[in-house]
């Protein structure tokens, strides 16, 4: 199962595909879906993440794919709560320019589910990841235009912080 969506962006290329590579491991950073982000320190230097979703759950995201010059790149991702049925998971992001300095951003979620599954969940698991990646996007939309958090991500922040006191 293959989940894609795409977002057109208001700057350079080369702004969103150091959001997103140069700075991989700091996704927390901006968007909402990942509450804590670090460098995975099971792999090598710069091989992957780690990310505390807001659910609680710890995503272990490894690079396969990287290429620099098409702006693309690819990671496995595994979760703390992975349900059985789920085989595996990847991510692919692209970025392409568009006219004017605009970038377009292209964010798929690749799921392989256990046969059975994938008729009883698939329409389901789209339905959620589908909704995901438009919250990831439009918070990556305003981050790269602006420079700043979008509110979603402001307040998880304060929240945060509040928990922390």
């Amino acid at each position: 199962m293959k989940i894609v969506n795409q977002i057109n962006i208001n700057t350079s290329i080369d702004k969103v595909w150091e959001i997103l590579s140069g700075n991989f491991s700091e996704i927390s950073s901006w968007t909402s879906a990942v509450v804590v982000s670090t460098e995975n320190p099971d792999l090598p230097k710069g091989d992957g993440r780690k990310c505390e979703l807001p659910d609680g759950a710890i995503a272990s995201e490894t690079l396969v794919n990287v290429d620099s010059g098409q702006h693309t790149f690819s990671y496995e991702v595994k979760l703390s709560s992975m349900p059985f049925f789920v085989r595996s998971m990847i991510n692919t992001w692209k970025v392409e320019p568009v006219a004017n300095g605009q970038s377009r951003v292209s964010f798929e979620i690749g799921v392989t589910l256990l046969p059975i599954f994938a008729q009883i969940m698939g329409v389901l698991m789209k339905r959620q990841f589908n909704k995901l990646a438009k919250v990831v996007l439009e918070e990556l939309k305003v981050f790269s235009e602006t420079g700043k958090v979008h509110p979603r991500k402001e307040e998880q922040i304060k929240l945060n912080i509040a928990k922390a006191a």
